[in-house]
């Protein structure tokens, strides 16, 4: 008997033993299973700047820039700079032939000595030899017509008297006649002579002179030209690698460039840009004349300030949405900072789209709900109550409230829970 009570007192004592380890182990793991409390947060509501931006890609561009063109056809003879290079105003950049121009500039001098003649002749038209010989066959014709007048009177009388035939004194009137349709025809020419110098054939003269005098001297100031400078001083960009009359190639002695060619651009000291592409859907959003900060790997530690300067039209692609070009302009650098900052850099551009001095501010976790139906939660008296606001612009760090709200007051909201993890030992 005494065996079998040991045995099953041991039996009573192991099982007590499992089942106490049982509810242990059903306690720890109930307990793992319920979702930790969410932590409660608070925030006393008080004005402060607010802003909201636009980020985007983009590159340090040359801001002021002035073009350098080819002022004649011709070939270039020398070169002395290298595209990227820093020039100073004045500095040769290089040489054109001048053979083509100075042919051109004779061809333009003959052209203005032969306009200068008709001009000066038009200009004493009355004195000229022109209406002088007019005017002599018509005093020519008159003296003729008067002699004959005179002789066909004489006749008359003759032939009254019976003194001369009848076919004497026709013959005289036949040549009065021809002689009044010469001195007729005399008076048309002189006429017609005097009309080549009228007012508007002497201004046609005029403008053709100034034309010729014109070509002459722009051949002659081109000619002057042949040296071409740099026209301010900074970095000397080369042209785009699209576009009409651009330099095909890089230049080198005996290349041919056209009057107007894109040789290449200065741009001046202190005057960058930056440019970057912005997508159709946040074009709506920029205006010129919003603030922007860039800043670049390749000038770390620098923010550089501007405003946005121009919205160009969309460039063309493919596929994928339309994209704009925008430009911004900045500010002027110190000498030290300049120096840093190289055109051709990346660069991450920040639009200021929005800025209010003294906005109230939340979370956006503190938000419940969406426009127009949005409210926070606030704590007044020791109680929470929901009140209604109206929210304007959105960020990621935080929601402006345009009312609803006053300065002082306290928004309570909860962290969002997280989900209990199955099978977590």
């Amino acid at each position: 008997m005494i065996p079998a009570v040991r045995s099953r007192r041991a039996f009573a004592f192991g099982l007590i033993l499992l089942l106490v380890a049982a509810l242990g182990w059903w306690w720890t793991g109930a307990g793992a299973d319920e979702p930790a409390v969410p932590a409660e947060r608070s925030l006393i509501v008080q004005r402060q700047p607010f802003v909201a931006t636009l980020a985007f890609a983009g590159k340090v561009a040359p801001g002021e820039a002035v073009s350098i063109t080819a002022p004649f056809d011709g070939a270039v003879r020398a070169i002395d700079f290298t595209y990227g290079a820093r020039v100073a105003a004045g500095d040769t950049l290089l040489v054109l032939d001048t053979q083509e121009i100075a042919a051109t500039r004779n061809q333009a001098e003959a052209a203005w000595l032969k306009a200068h003649q008709p001009a000066d002749d038009i200009a004493n038209w009355s004195r000229g030899p022109e209406v002088a010989a007019a005017r002599r066959r018509v005093r020519l014709a008159a003296l003729e017509l008067a002699r004959l007048e005179r002789e066909a009177n004489e006749s008359r009388r003759l032939l009254d008297k019976g003194l001369i035939p009848r076919n004497e004194h026709e013959g005289v009137e036949q040549q009065l006649m021809a002689q009044r349709m010469t001195a007729a025809a005399a008076n048309d020419e002189l006429a017609d002579t005097m009309a080549q110098g009228s007012p508007a054939a002497a201004r046609i003269a005029g403008l053709e002179l100034d034309n010729a005098r014109a070509a002459l001297r722009r051949s002659e100031t081109e000619i002057g030209q042949a040296v071409v400078r740099a026209p301010a001083s900074g970095v000397l960009v080369a042209p785009p690698a699209s576009g009409a009359k651009l330099v095909e190639g890089p230049l080198h002695p005996g290349t041919r460039v056209t009057r107007g060619q894109l040789i290449g651009t200065v741009a001046r000291d202190g005057g960058l840009s930056a440019t970057f592409e912005v997508d159709e859907s946040d074009v709506n959003t920029l205006a010129v004349g919003q603030p922007v900060i860039v800043t670049g790997a390749g000038f770390a530690g620098l923010a550089l300030n501007g405003k946005v300067a121009a919205i160009a039209a969309p460039t063309e692609a493919a596929t994928g949405p339309t994209r704009f070009l925008a430009s911004a302009r900045l500010d002027p650098l110190p000498a030290d900072q300049a120096m840093r900052v190289r055109i051709g850099m990346s660069a991450a551009v920040a639009v200021i789209t929005y800025q209010a001095p003294a906005a109230i501010v939340v979370p956006p976790e503190a938000l419940i709900g969406s426009a127009p139906l949005a409210r926070v939660k606030l704590r007044a008296g020791g109680r929470t109550i929901e009140r209604q606001v109206t929210i304007g612009r959105v960020t990621p760090a935080g929601v402006e409230i345009r009312s609803g709200l006053r300065p002082g007051e306290t928004v309570v909201w909860t962290d969002p829970t997280t989900p209990p993890q199955q099978g977590a030992n």
